[in-house]
C-alpha cells in the first residue's frame, strides 16, 4: 500500500474539502432558475448566470454527451477541434494541415495519426482529399456516426446536382445576329419570405435587385424543402456573424 501511495496524486485544493451532508439551499446559486441573470457569492466566488453573446460555435450537445462515451480523451479533443473548423464555420467539412492539428492538440505526428485513424474507424471523420493546404475532412455529428439523420436542430444546405459539363457554344452564321433573351425581372417578394430575402442579402453584403432576387430564390428553395422561417433566420444570422468576423480580420 505504501508503494501505491507514492504514485497517487490528488487534485490541488480538493484534499481540503470535507464531504458535507446534503443540505437543501446551502449553495444559493444552485437554486437559480435557468435564464435567471444573477450571480451569488460563495467561497469568495460569484456563481450564477453566464451567457456567451458573440464569437461562439453552435455545436449540438451530442458532440459532448454522446461522443464522450465512444471516444478516448485524445480522440475527443481532436474531434472537437474538427467540429470547430467545420460546423463552427457553418459547414460539415474542413481542410486542416497536419502541422496545424499537431499544434492545436500538442501531439506528435505519430500520436496524431493514431488519433485520426481512430476517428475514421469510429465514423466520426473521413478524409476525402489532400493537397499542399492539408487534408479535406468530412466531419460527422454523433448521430451521423451512428448511421442516423443529424436531427431537426441541424439546418442542412439544400442538395444540388453535380455541375454539368460545359457545352461549347454554337457558332452563329456569318453576319447573323445573335439572339439575346430579355433580362427577366427579379421575382416579386412579399410577406415573411421578402423579409428573409432582404436579411440574407444584407448578411451577404450584396446590393441591387439582382442580389435580392438571388436571396429570394434561396429562401424560397429552403421553404419548399420544409425549413421553417425561424430556422432560416437562424442560418442567416450565422452568415452575418461569419461576415462580421471576416471583416474584423481584414485582408490577409
Amino acid at each position: 500500500m505504501a508503494r501505491a501511495d507514492r504514485f497517487y496524486r490528488g487534485v490541488r485544493g480538493s484534499a481540503a474539502l470535507a464531504t458535507r451532508p446534503l443540505a437543501a439551499g446551502a449553495i444559493a446559486a444552485e437554486a437559480l432558475e435557468p435564464g435567471e441573470m444573477r450571480r451569488l457569492p460563495f467561497e469568495g466566488e460569484l456563481l450564477g448566470a453566464a451567457r456567451v453573446r458573440a464569437a461562439f460555435v453552435a455545436i449540438p450537445l451530442d458532440a459532448f454527451d454522446a461522443a464522450a462515451t465512444a471516444l478516448e480523451a485524445e480522440e475527443q479533443a481532436a474531434y472537437l477541434h474538427l467540429l470547430r473548423l467545420s460546423f463552427g464555420e457553418g459547414r460539415n467539412w474542413c481542410r486542416a494541415a497536419k502541422r496545424d492539428l499537431m499544434a492545436r492538440l500538442r501531439l506528435s505526428e505519430r500520436r496524431l495519426l493514431r488519433v485520426l485513424d481512430a476517428l475514421v474507424e469510429k465514423r466520426f471523420a473521413r478524409p476525402l482529399h489532400r493537397d499542399n493546404r492539408g487534408t479535406l475532412w468530412r466531419v460527422y455529428l454523433p448521430r451521423e456516426a451512428a448511421g442516423q439523420a443529424p436531427g431537426d436542430e441541424v439546418l442542412l444546405g439544400r442538395a444540388v446536382p453535380a455541375a454539368l459539363p460545359i457545352r461549347a457554344p454554337d457558332v452563329p452564321a456569318p453576319h447573323a445576329p445573335v439572339p439575346r433573351a430579355p433580362a427577366a425581372p427579379p421575382p416579386a417578394a412579399a410577406g415573411p419570405e421578402a423579409a428573409l430575402a432582404r436579411a440574407l442579402r444584407d448578411a451577404r453584403g450584396e446590393e441591387g435587385p439582382d442580389a435580392l432576387g438571388r436571396a429570394l430564390r434561396d429562401v424560397r428553395d429552403l421553404l419548399a424543402e420544409g425549413q421553417s422561417a425561424s430556422r432560416i433566420a437562424a442560418a442567416i444570422d450565422t452568415v452575418r456573424r461569419r461576415a462580421a468576423r471576416a471583416a474584423q480580420k481584414g485582408p490577409p
